[in-house]
């Protein structure tokens, strides 16, 4: 996923299990691992980092819970048929500290105080079915995260709260049905 703030560059990998109900309809759940960089976490605290030194992020990662509801569309054994979920899921994020100079010629030193996550999401995508059995996916996906985090630099003193971002992205999926 990409182009949230603070976070983009997401990268992650899941496992997703889809109950069939009918008429096309399905519940899932799903357990994601996600890793990616908080951007430019003085930048929220408002500080600068000196210009000459390469741009320091804040290294993060995140397990994601969720549940969704779809439908189905054009469902064959063989060739492309597409799907639509609205789903939400519950995260646990992890942000590692940072600290570096400033464009003053002093430094931050910033901690961050992560709290819980909740993830409103909707995909579209299509699948192409090889068989009964084996599927491919691609499909588009954006996500609200209402977000609990707290930065504190731990030389100024100075504070900042993140606490949404909607990254958007693409996901690939290799699918086995029993």
């Amino acid at each position: 996923m990409g182009d949230g703030v603070p976070a983009n560059d997401i990268l992650g990998l899941g496992v997703i299990g889809r109950y069939r109900l009918n008429n096309g309809w399905f519940v899932s759940a799903g357990l994601d691992v996600y890793e990616f960089d908080f951007e430019r976490p003085w930048k929220v605290i408002g500080l600068r980092q000196d210009p000459n030194v390469n741009t320091i992020d804040a290294s993060a990662d995140s397990t994601v819970f969720s549940g969704s509801i779809g439908r189905l569309y054009n469902e064959t054994a063989h060739g492309l048929d597409w799907f639509w979920t609205l789903g939400v899921g519950f995260a646990s994020p992890n942000v590692d500290d940072v600290a570096g100079p400033t464009d003053t010629g002093g430094t931050f030193d910033i901690a961050f105080d992560v709290g819980g996550e909740i993830h409103v999401m909707a995909t579209l995508g299509s699948s192409y079915n090889f068989s009964e059995i084996w599927s491919v996916s691609f499909a588009a996906r954006v996500e609200h995260h209402f977000m609990d985090v707290l930065l504190t630099d731990r030389v100024s003193g100075a504070t900042a709260k993140a606490d949404s971002q909607t990254p958007i992205g693409a996901f690939f999926s290799l699918n086995y049905r029993f």
